[in-house]
């Protein structure tokens, strides 16, 4: 995981919003976690992540240095127990039986029921317990909702789940380079840490909305002057290209103003989205991710046209499945799934942008 950082977070300060997500600690390793430090402030339970966290995604060779800690960890007396939601429940009694450690598998983390499960197995508070994993999302949100404190570690390996890697990960990157604001300093360092809004990645996020709503405007003002403005020789282009769409390719529908503006709107579309998405390129070029310093090039604007593309295509299936689940009446579906469908694409078009075409060298 790029731009991990380690240190201890001053939960306090942390926006309430991300609360949830703030783990005590960022560690690069198991084998950092300081256990007498634990020991001695209370600590009597350690809960675990497998996969990243003890041992490489799907693998089943341990390394030395986590048999070292958990060794280590028994010696000062702690209880050890796995929390895991793995699919393969098979290999994960192999690992507890290599490990010598007791595992409890139940629902998917964030889910508090695994947590209260081993609170209630092992006769502890909640006070009196720690979670260690390497995901935020998961592993770390999961324990603050059960009220246990959780150190985040960084992922042993980089190969894991598509899921995890490519949506998961991406939302944990832009929160973590949040809550890394929020590490305890020293002296006049702890005063002058920024603001919320003040942070890069936020103001970034803000920037890349504002840019999407006037792109959006570009996208609609121009296409709904080509539907039922513009005029060539007299005639409505809509009646031109819908009439033109209809005969090539053979659909057969009547020639009146309904079919006419449906058959046109897809062709009539596709100019406003391009240059709605050139507009974005260069505003967000200049205003969001202030790349300036770097000349524009073909490359970069066939990045950004491939991100924002996927993008379109990401909102339109989100959108789509998330209008047939909503199974309430017509208008709700509608708004529920073009919800979703922005909230999808806002999320995959800024990483991608950000981290990508734009991504600082």
């Amino acid at each position: 995981m790029r731009n991990f950082k380690s240190g201890t977070f001053d939960r306090h300060r942390v926006p309430k919003h991300l609360q949830r997500f703030s783990p005590v600690e960022a560690l690069h390793a198991l084998e950092e976690v300081d256990l007498e430090l634990l020991f001695s402030s209370g600590k009597k339970l350690i809960l675990l992540d497998v996969d990243n966290t003890l041992l490489p995604w799907k693998s089943e060779e341990i390394p030395q240095s986590t048999f070292a800690w958990i060794e280590q960890a028994r010696m000062l007396g702690f209880q050890l127990c796995i929390l895991s939601n793995t699919r393969n429940p098979e290999r994960l009694i192999r690992l507890c039986d290599k490990l010598g450690v007791e595992f409890i598998r139940d629902k998917f983390k964030p889910s508090p029921k695994m947590y209260f499960l081993a609170l209630g197995k092992y006769g502890v508070k909640e006070s009196e317990a720690v979670m260690i994993g390497d995901q935020l999302m998961t592993d770390i949100w999961g324990a603050n909702r059960a009220g246990i404190d959780a150190i985040w570690v960084k992922p042993i390996g980089r190969t894991e789940f598509v899921g995890t890697r490519y949506l998961s990960r991406n939302v944990e990157r832009v929160i973590g380079r949040i809550l890394h604001n929020y590490f305890q300093a020293d002296g006049i360092d702890a005063e002058v840490k920024a603001g919320f809004f003040r942070h890069e990645v936020v103001q970034q996020i803000l920037k890349f909305g504002v840019v999407g709503a006037i792109a959006t405007a570009v996208d609609i003002g121009i296409h709904s002057f080509l539907m039922f403005g513009a005029k060539v020789n007299g005639v409505y282009l809509h009646d031109s290209v819908g009439k033109w769409v209809i005969e090539r390719f053979s659909l057969g529908w009547p020639l009146d103003r309904e079919h006419l503006l449906e058959a046109a709107y897809a062709p009539l579309k596709l100019g406003p989205v391009m240059l709605a998405i050139m507009v974005s390129y260069f505003l967000n070029r200049w205003f969001t991710f202030q790349a300036t310093h770097e000349k524009a090039s073909l490359k970069q604007a066939g990045q950004f046209y491939a991100v924002a593309l996927v993008g379109m295509l990401i909102s339109i299936t989100v959108g789509t499945v998330g209008q047939r689940l909503a199974q309430m009446n017509e208008t709700f579906n509608f708004l529920a799934g073009s919800g979703l469908g922005m909230a999808a694409g806002f999320v995959w078009n800024f990483t991608g942008q950000r981290l990508w075409t734009f991504r600082k060298k």
